[in-house]
């Protein structure tokens, strides 16, 4: 599920400090992100490259998107959690609470708090803007620093997220629709039909 994880990271207009960031996230309904996402592991030496797009809603619902390298859909209504490889006609189900993560909770699924999730550690000052670098305060199996990277004006560039085995995500954002109106079905767990159905 760690492909999961690596896209548990919402784009937003970044504020100067973590409260106002946090009150920006509580104001978010809804949002679709176009994304590319590159993870390296430190036993490989070309990083892995993806695409797609994401969808999230507050309550925890969200949709991904992969197109590239292959299609995948991950989908979760809030309850259940699905991912579905087309190549392989294999969906995987499985329930929220076995993949929860505190951080994914406060920067993906917007049921947390980020005061109560993450400590604002520092700032890098640079010539395309800022980045600043949180550091989860909550146990999590997962993640051990978060660098958000956003432009002079506010706005976010990309996310790099240090996993503690040593694996390096970094998300860039290519375009965002803040508080869409998400279509009858976005967010439904459903397994297509002819579909060999995997689960924990």
């Amino acid at each position: 599920m760690k492909f999961v994880l690596a896209l548990l990271l919402l784009d937003c207009v970044f504020a100067q400090t973590l409260e106002e960031f946090q009150r920006k996230l509580e104001e978010l309904r809804s949002i679709k992100v176009v994304f590319s996402q590159s993870v390296q592991y430190p036993w490989q030496s070309r990083p892995e490259t993806s695409k797609g797009v994401f969808y999230a809603q507050k309550g925890g619902k969200f949709r991904i998107e992969y197109e590239q390298p292959e299609k995948t859909l991950i989908v979760s209504d809030g309850f259940q959690i699905m991912v579905y490889s087309p190549k392989d006609r294999t969906a995987f189900v499985d329930r929220v609470e076995r993949n929860s993560s505190p951080v994914v909770e406060a920067l993906f699924l917007l049921s947390r708090p980020l005061s109560e999730v993450f400590d604002l550690v520092g700032e890098i000052e640079g010539t395309r803007g800022k980045a600043f670098i949180l550091k989860p305060k909550v146990k999590d199996g997962h993640f051990s620093k978060v660098f958000v990277e956003v432009s002079p004006k506010g706005d976010i560039r990309s996310v790099k997220v240090e996993e503690r085995e040593g694996i390096v995500t970094t998300v860039k954002f290519a375009s965002v629709v803040y508080n869409f109106n998400p279509s009858e079905g976005l967010f439904r767990v459903r397994v297509p039909e002819g579909a060999k159905i995997l689960r924990p």
